[in-house]
């Protein structure tokens, strides 16, 4: 018995030794699959879009060009499986690393420009200037015609002097032209100079509902969302169904502590105009601030709002533990 085990033991051992080698080789140099090869540069892709949601463009710019590096040396090294749709997950990290890349200098650009403006208003000024001058040029001055006074009448003093002997030449202020400066000196964050433009129209038109909505903006960005909230409550009683005061108004509310009151306005706006993608992507953002641990929910609004052709925010997505596409 024991000499038919060792015979069974010797065949099997001169079986194993008969295998040719090339069998073993092939066994042992198998092909990884694209997903381990794609793992580099998926943590690559990770880092760097964690670093641009921390504001560290440069970092992640860096991110990205390593990982597309990384990619480009897949593509380099597999020349026949690069070709075949087995490397389709490859060739669209490629073109996303390249599109942030991109997307995330023109941002940086554009926030340069924007710094410089905020000190050299000039352009803003001409642009301003040059309205003025239209404006003037379609509409005629109002002339104060007075008949001459009669034989043996004495003249009526001027109108335009007030008690103090100084001249108040009372033309109206030009509504537009001060609302369009407003915005432009807004963009820039010259505040002061947006309240001093629509105080004149507020002075001339207490109801105006343009220059109260900037009125209320300009505070918060500023930060004062309490000051904002006292011209939206008044706002509200006049325009109950003004699609941009009500999204102020609850991110006013939510900034301010007052989940419950944002979250009845949000409700509002979307009964007002349930194609706005901005109504969805802010209740996605108050659902995910009021219960962190509840996703369903806001995933279903953000998912919403990006159907509607809302831009894709990749700070949300990251939150709500959607994976790049």
């Amino acid at each position: 018995m024991r000499a038919c085990k060792t015979i069974c033991l010797f065949l099997l051992g001169a079986w194993v030794c008969a295998i040719p080698l090339d069998v073993w080789s092939k066994s042992k140099d198998k092909e990884p699959k694209v997903t381990e090869l794609l793992q580099p540069a998926n943590d690559m892709m990770s880092e760097a879009s964690a670093a641009y949601i921390d504001g560290k463009a440069k970092e992640a710019i860096e991110g990205y060009r390593k990982a597309l590096a990384e990619l480009v040396r897949l593509e380099r090294e597999n020349p026949a499986r690069a070709t075949s749709s087995e490397f389709a997950p490859v060739l669209f990290r490629k073109a996303l690393c390249e599109t942030e890349i991109d997307r995330i200098m023109l941002e940086e650009m554009n926030a340069t420009a924007r710094t410089v403006a905020v000190t050299d208003t000039s352009t803003l000024a001409a642009k301003r200037a040059a309205r003025k001058k239209e404006a003037e040029t379609n509409n005629l001055p109002e002339v104060a015609v007075k008949l001459a006074p009669k034989k043996g009448e004495v003249p009526e003093p001027a109108s335009d002097a007030t008690a103090d002997g100084k001249k108040e030449t009372g033309k109206p202020v030009n509504i537009r032209s001060e609302l369009e400066w407003a915005k432009d000196m807004l963009s820039v964050d010259r505040f002061d100079e947006v309240e001093a433009s629509l105080i004149k129209v507020l002075k001339q038109d207490p109801e105006n509902v343009d220059a109260r909505l900037l009125m209320a903006l300009s505070n918060v960005q500023q930060g004062k969302h309490r000051d904002a909230l006292v011209v939206l409550d008044d706002l509200l009683q006049d325009v109950p169904d003004d699609e941009s005061v009500l999204l102020l108004a609850a991110g006013c509310y939510a900034a301010s502590g007052g989940y419950s009151r944002a979250m009845t306005t949000l409700d509002k706006a979307l009964k007002v105009n349930p194609k706005r993608p901005d109504s969805y992507l802010n209740m996605a953002w108050l659902l995910l601030e009021m219960t962190p641990g509840k996703l369903d929910e806001p995933e279903m609004y953000y998912r919403q709002a990006v159907k509607l052709g809302g831009a894709r925010d990749r700070d949300l997505e990251r939150r709500l533990g959607i994976r790049p596409e």
